[in-house]
């Protein structure tokens, strides 16, 4: 286990994506240490399920999803 001091910026952030994605403050640590980690990867993704992984790491599929399918919506009239 370890202890991470964060910035009143940083922890007001963490908090506001908690409460968005209904998520523990670790899962989303994980998710972004994740996304960093494939970001830094130089070779592309050779399976499906490694390119569908990287998918929320896309600012396309950032945010609430309920938000993204009503701006896609309103697009449409």
């Amino acid at each position: 286990m370890m202890t991470i001091e964060l910035d009143d910026e940083t922890a007001g952030l963490l908090n506001q994506l908690m409460r968005q994605s209904h998520a523990e403050a670790t899962q989303l640590i994980k998710q972004a240490l994740t996304c960093y980690q494939g970001a830094r990867q130089t070779e592309p993704p050779e399976l499906i399920t490694d390119i569908i992984a990287t998918l929320p790491c896309l600012p396309t599929f950032a945010g609430d999803p309920l938000a993204i399918q009503e701006a896609m919506r309103n697009e449409w009239r």
